[in-house]
């Protein structure tokens, strides 16, 4: 019989050590993502605050844009399937941190 186990990973990538980090988060049975989080954050203030993240919450995946008053602007992403969406997002914020995490630092300044 096939193994149906689940199991869930947790990481940080750290960009730039105790600034701008990832957090990672997958659940998977085999070889097949079934949940994911890829977050990108910010060190503000005394707290780790979130900027952008990739997931597949609401049954679709999605990169939610985090605005500094915490409203969230939500955009469809298809890359395939989960895994790919997940190997993407993690390349996408290790490539564009800089510039997500300037929009995010300027809406705080405002």
């Amino acid at each position: 019989m096939a193994d149906s186990t689940t199991v869930e990973r947790r990481w940080f990538v750290d960009v730039v050590p105790d600034e701008v980090r990832i957090r990672c988060f997958y659940q998977r049975r085999r070889k097949r993502i079934i949940q994911y989080t890829v977050q990108l954050e910010t060190a503000h203030g005394g707290r780790w605050c979130p900027v952008l993240r990739y997931d597949n919450a609401h049954g679709f995946c999605h990169r939610d844009t985090i605005h500094a008053d915490g409203t969230q602007h939500k955009t469809p992403v298809y890359y395939g399937d989960a895994n790919e969406t997940f190997t993407l997002a993690i390349e996408d914020l290790r490539a564009n941190w800089q510039a997500h995490q300037a929009r995010f630092l300027k809406e705080l300044k405002r």
